[in-house]
């Protein structure tokens, strides 16, 4: 056996010798997806356990139609049979209705049904023509009615909605699980088209024909809990550094042992005993390969169980990033994306007074195609802060990150007033005319807001720094706008928050660097003392004393520790670490520096301790909760469903939230801070836990799915109706089902949960800065 294993190791040897003079090169954008990889070709190739046809559409009976349009059956096209049923739509109405940046209204085909009992099916199956001519992206939301023990839609009018994306003038073959949902009297589905508008040249009328509906019986995927999928292996798809812990989890393997095979060469190069152990969570059996570091791709077998293919290698993350690059491109607003849009929303508009701005331009935000402030500041920082680290290792990626980042730039930039106003949102779920005057004008309203910024200044200050070389106009263009952003944050005087004292911790800090490396020492001196005076606040708003709690290092939202800092959408929980630890770096001779360090360390000591409570998976919870802050039922029940730690605190594995869920935002936030601690404390647990953020997005999670579009396998589709998939998005993440505190993830796509967005995304490049710059 010793044998073997020496020949495989010197064949893998050989191969990556190879594969490493073949050099590094960034692909074209938009980068198509691999579709045998994704999990629409694995769901359309499912074994059909039952199937009962629902309707052929010959018999219009049960049938209604509501909205706009109309509903007709016609004779062609067809699938099978002789009719199927057309609807038509305008794409715009007369005027916007009551939120005036979302879509006029939708044209509705309603199959009714008589309360019927479905809880022998668990799939639905149907074909849809669209016909939509000059759309570059077609999209139709599917709604189950249940009127029985559990109401679908629920609550949040959230459960049982599902967009799909869809092949424009072909028939298209469309399943959704639904296993998940309550089916003890169901009392119809829904076909709708949301009137989105229509780019200039593309229809202003748009057909949908729609036939074979089916009910169907399949093994359905793992949907909710801890537990590994069934009959799967949990691993990180992308593939593992050679440093890094290499872990995978099965729920029901029966095999003792395991064993990684090269996937070229077919040669067994290691071999480990499958170990059995008991959490909180469940049991799981898990196989620990972190002792192998040769690079090479390779199989994970155990039994008669496989892997598909995952790298050992210093780059096995490299693809995330430009991939994640590629997702920033394909939302930029104000140009030409092949295949996505044409040049977009021209009459888009922000008002001041009597002033008005284009807004179009920056990156889309999300699957709508809505433009933020903050996370457009985020997504510029977070690619020169990545471009910095990658200068010497990676120029091409840290050239392409440097250029995409000047999209967001350049809209940062023109959207300022000048007088601390500027546009801090502005809706938009529809395409525009772009002919200022017409029917689909959105104009948005500027905002003063200290937060926004302090964090405009942040991604200025940088860009002014990195662009000395690159575009010198720019940059000094962009640190007079860093100066003025900053001075009118600090004018507005509300910096009774964390969130905001942090953000002006790391904007002085961003521009006394900026200044010193400029050669303006004097001038930076006033931004290193309003570091200072901010970070006394911010380690103000730790709970450092011991306590009944069991835990310390935590932050709360204020000095006077009264409510306990918590994210459920957007996170930025590392903001108040990222600065302090910048804060060390630079003036470690400074007599607060003790506190700025013990700040770090306890914070990183609270996170490796409340992460017991959600091993093997190591994922990071949200963190301490508290009864006595609870508003109301719902809240009080989502916490006590936490775990007890006494009669008054809880921890929560997920945050307590309403319909905005799903946690990519708040646990890529706070890896992001622990990274950058890990960096400074040269601390290999803490590394490792934040490494298992990264794994746990790209398939080591219970549903064995990357939650990467395009990245490893499995990947499910995202709520992008108005962009369609793209290759490197992130969606705001994985959510719990109404007030529990475990995973789910039903198959069924809808925002906010499964809806692509720039947060995460720029949360993903920003760690990476650090796990490379710490290889």
């Amino acid at each position: 056996m010793k044998r073997v294993l020496a020949i495989s190791l010197i064949a893998v040897i050989a191969a990556n010798l190879v594969a490493a003079q073949e050099g590094k090169s960034l692909p074209k954008m938009p980068i198509p997806e691999q579709y045998e990889h994704s999990i629409r070709h694995r769901w359309l190739n499912k074994p059909i356990l039952e199937c009962r046809m629902l309707d052929d559409m010959e018999d219009p009976a049960t049938w209604q139609h509501r909205g706009f349009g109309k509903m007709t059956f016609v004779d062609t096209p067809v699938v099978e049979g002789k009719k199927s049923l057309k609807l038509t739509s305008p794409t715009k109405g007369d005027k916007l209705g009551g939120n005036d940046a979302r879509p006029w209204g939708a044209a509705t085909a309603i199959r009714t049904v008589a309360g019927e009992d479905w809880t022998d099916w668990n799939r639905l199956s149907f074909r849809v023509y669209p016909d939509l001519p000059g759309f570059k992206v077609v999209s139709l939301n599917l709604t189950f009615h249940n009127g029985g023990a559990e109401k679908v839609p629920g609550p949040y009018g959230r459960n049982g909605l599902n967009f799909v994306i869809l092949e424009n003038q072909q028939w298209n073959h469309i399943v959704w699980e639904i296993a998940h949902l309550g089916r003890d009297k169901v009392t119809g589905v829904e076909f709708s088209y949301r009137l989105q508008g229509n780019e200039p040249g593309a229809a202003e009328t748009v057909t949908f024909y729609i036939d074979q509906l089916e009910l169907q019986k399949v093994a359905p995927d793992h949907y909710e809990g801890w537990n590994v999928a069934p009959g799967q292996i949990a691993y990180c798809h992308s593939g593992y550094p050679p440093a890094s812990a290499k872990i995978a989890l099965a729920s029901d393997l029966t095999a003792g042992e395991f064993s990684l095979v090269d996937a070229k060469s077919g040669c067994e190069t290691f071999r480990g005993k499958v170990v059995a152990r008991t959490t909180p969570l469940g049991r799981f059996q898990i196989m620990d390969f972190t002792t192998f570091d040769l690079p090479g791709e390779y199989i994970l077998r155990a039994g008669d169980r496989s892997t598909r293919p995952f790298a050992i290698s210093n780059d096995a993350w490299r693809d995330s990033i430009v991939k994640t690059i590629n997702h920033f491109y394909c939302q930029r607003c104000g140009q030409a994306i092949e295949g996505i849009h044409d040049v977009c929303h021209k009459d888009w508009m922000c008002a001041h007074g009597d002033r008005n701005i284009h807004i179009n331009g920056g990156w889309h935000d999300a699957g709508d195609l809505s433009q933020g402030l903050v996370n457009t500041s985020e997504g510029v920082y977070a690619m020169l802060a990545l471009a910095d680290a990658l200068q010497t290792r990676d120029p091409l990626v840290s050239k392409r990150l440097i250029e995409e980042s000047q999209w967001g730039l350049d809209w940062v930039l023109k959207t300022r007033f000048g007088d601390g106003f500027r546009c801090n949102w502005a809706t938009m779920d529809f395409w525009t005319d772009g002919i200022p005057g017409t029917v689909d004008d959105v104009t948005a309203r500027a905002g003063n807001s200290p937060f926004e910024n302090f964090m405009a200044a942040s991604a200025e200050a940088l860009a002014a720094r990195m662009l000395r070389d690159i575009d010198r106009e720019k940059a000094e263009a962009s640190l007079a706008a860093a100066r003025e952003d900053w001075q009118f944050a600090m004018n507005a005087g509300r910096r009774d928050r964390l969130d905001t004292v942090a953000a002006a911790l790391n904007a002085s800090l961003d521009l006394y660097d900026t200044l010193v490396a400029t050669g303006d020492a004097t001038a930076a001196q006033r931004y290193k003392e309003a570091a200072i005076e901010m970070a006394r606040s911010v380690v103000d708003c730790q709970q450092q004393a011991e306590t009944d709690m069991p835990f310390k290092g935590f932050f709360y939202t204020a000095p006077d520790k009264r409510q306990i800092l918590h994210y459920s959408h957007r996170g930025h929980e590392q903001a108040p670490i990222t600065g302090l630890i910048r804060l060390c770096r630079q003036f470690d001779s400074h007599a607060d520096f003790p506190k700025w360090h013990a700040a770090i360390a306890l914070y990183a000591e609270y996170y490796k301790a409340v992460c017991e409570y959600t091993q093997p998976w190591a994922m990071l919870p949200a963190g301490i909760y508290d009864l006595q802050e609870a508003r109301d039922d719902t809240t009080r029940t989502q916490i006590k469903n936490g775990t007890r730690l006494t009669d008054r605190y809880y921890l929560r594995r997920f945050p307590t939230w309403r319909d905005f869920r799903g946690n990519c935002g708040t646990v890529l936030s706070q890896t992001k801070g622990l990274a950058a601690a890990a960096r400074y404390l040269n601390d290999p647990e803490l590394l490792q836990l934040c490494q298992l953020q990264i794994q746990w997005v790209l398939g080591f999670n219970p549903f064995c799915q990357s939650l990467m579009y395009g990245e490893g396998y499995d990947f499910a589709p995202q709520y992008t109706a108005m962009s369609g998939d793209l290759v490197g998005g992130l969606p705001v993440g994985v959510q719990t089902h109404f007030d529990r505190d475990e995973p789910y993830w039903p198959t069924e796509n809808c925002y906010n949960w499964k809806e692509i967005w720039v947060h995460p995304s720029s949360r993903w490049l920003w760690i990476m800065s650090d796990l490379y710059a710490g290889q």
